[in-house]
């Protein structure tokens, strides 16, 4: 084996190593994840004074408290109480309905904004402050304004 041969040798052996080392790493974050990323859908839309019913629309997000008040691009919740956000998307009459995805990064949150179809999320919030909020699935022209604040109050 001549000297070339060699160093495309290690080459291959050490190309091959960090494959492998990226795989086993990639395999054991996988299954540290919970199992559980769906919930079952029982058909129930949950009800109470901790629900807020979220439709994505174009171009902004409408949130609709217990109490029937509407606010949009913008919701405030109180910190240590679970709060269920009921997120669905407004059918366009006329037009294709369009899909929406709601990510609140800090709290770890999204689902998409489906017509005609209910998703719910629960959480938690544990510190006063404000978060953002977007839409990450690209939904039209003017994508970009569905943005705002859920601010967490004591």
């Amino acid at each position: 084996m001549n000297k070339k041969t060699k160093v495309e040798f290690l080459w291959i052996i050490g190309i091959i190593a960090v494959l492998a080392v990226s795989m086993a790493w990639n395999i054991m974050l996988v299954d540290n994840q919970s199992a559980e990323i769906a919930q079952a859908d029982t058909g129930k839309i949950p009800t109470g004074p901790y629900v807020i019913d979220v439709v994505g629309r174009q171009w902004d997000w409408a949130f609709t408290n217990y109490s029937g008040n509407t606010t949009y691009d913008a919701f405030t919740v109180v910190v240590n109480h679970t709060y269920t956000l009921v997120v669905t998307s407004e059918p366009n009459p006329g037009s294709t309905a369009v899909i929406h995805s709601l990510l609140i990064p800090q709290m770890g949150l999204q689902s998409y904004a489906v017509p005609g179809q209910t998703n719910v999320l629960q959480f938690t919030p544990t510190h006063t402050g404000s978060y953002y909020f977007v839409c990450v699935e690209y939904c039209g022209e003017y994508h970009y304004t569905m943005r705002g604040y859920m601010t967490v109050v004591s």
